[in-house]
């Protein structure tokens, strides 16, 4: 795959980021369970987007690959590990933090294990869980769908089958997040497959669920298309990653519900925005160390 980013992925990026932090910002001055819906958008387009991409970046992975996983695991560690510790630092006695044993859940991708460590330190991050697993599966999801598209209507009609039974209170939404990211794959492997319709299911339980479904079918007519503003999608894009572990200590900061030793919000928020440049100065130098002499 050419290194260009696709106007259109990018585009797709940042209203999912755009859903999530809005939701997170609306949630928090107004608490109100209707307004989740905005945040499952978002989600599923990333989840969608994340699959599209692998799929695009990496057709011939259909096996599970050491050498490949580690590339994926170093560039999601090298962030959130320095993020997290950052976090404990900076915010441990005002974010939900249960101590060295939560940080080392985290460490290990195993918070899902309690509720209680599910959205501890930093409570976006909890989506990094199912990314993982995807990309554990990317291999074997990837083989399975060129084989036969038929599987992504299963993974959409075990999705559909959890949500009407009410089991989806699970620690976390593999599920929903497997259908998703097998749409991604499925779409990039094959766009004008009429399996692709699946998600449609979803509208039997609500209209507003096949949303984001439909959104990146029609964003993908972008394709071709060049934007005088494309260099901010571009740059929202490249470093969406960091807005989704970053945003909420910045959100809440610039609120007034957090601050940095007792300081008010202004010092703190200079505070916490120097801190995160380091952090994802220490993200680069890591990822340099450990993938200078591999590609991807």
């Amino acid at each position: 795959m050419p290194k260009e980013r696709l106007l259109w992925i990018d585009v797709a990026r940042t209203i999912a980021i755009i859903l999530i932090v809005g939701f997170h910002l609306i949630y928090e001055l107004k608490p109100d369970q209707s307004f989740r819906i905005i945040g499952y958008i978002g989600v599923s387009i990333f989840f969608i987007v994340s699959g599209f991409i692998l799929t695009k970046k990496y057709p011939n992975i259909k096996s599970f690959e050491l050498a490949w996983f580690k590339k994926r695991y170093v560039r999601i560690a090298s962030l959130y590990y320095p993020a997290l510790i950052a976090m404990v630092l900076l915010f441990s006695t005002q974010t939900y933090y249960r101590g060295f044993y939560d940080l080392i859940l985290h460490f290990a991708f195993l918070n899902f294990l309690s509720h209680d460590t599910l959205y501890s330190i930093i409570s976006p991050a909890w989506f990094l869980i199912p990314l993982m697993a995807l990309y554990l599966l990317f291999p074997y999801l990837n083989r399975a769908l060129s084989w036969s598209k038929y599987l992504l209507i299963i993974a959409f009609l075990l999705s559909f089958a959890v949500r009407i039974t009410g089991l989806d209170n699970s620690p976390y939404p593999l599920i929903f997040s497997l259908s998703d990211f097998c749409l991604g794959i499925a779409f990039a492997q094959d766009r004008k497959n009429l399996v692709l319709a699946a998600p449609l299911l979803m509208a039997i339980i609500s209209p507003i669920m096949i949303v984001p479904y439909v959104l990146f079918y029609l964003l993908s007519f972008l394709e071709n298309l060049n934007l005088p503003i494309s260099g901010i999608f571009s740059g929202i894009g490249k470093y969406s990653f960091e807005i989704f572990l970053f945003h909420e200590s910045i959100m809440m900061t610039l609120l007034g519900k957090w601050n940095i030793y007792g300081l008010s919000t202004l010092p703190s928020l200079g505070i916490l925005i120097l801190v995160l440049l380091i952090v994802e100065w220490i993200s680069k130098v890591i990822q340099g160390m450990l993938l200078s002499k591999e590609g991807g």
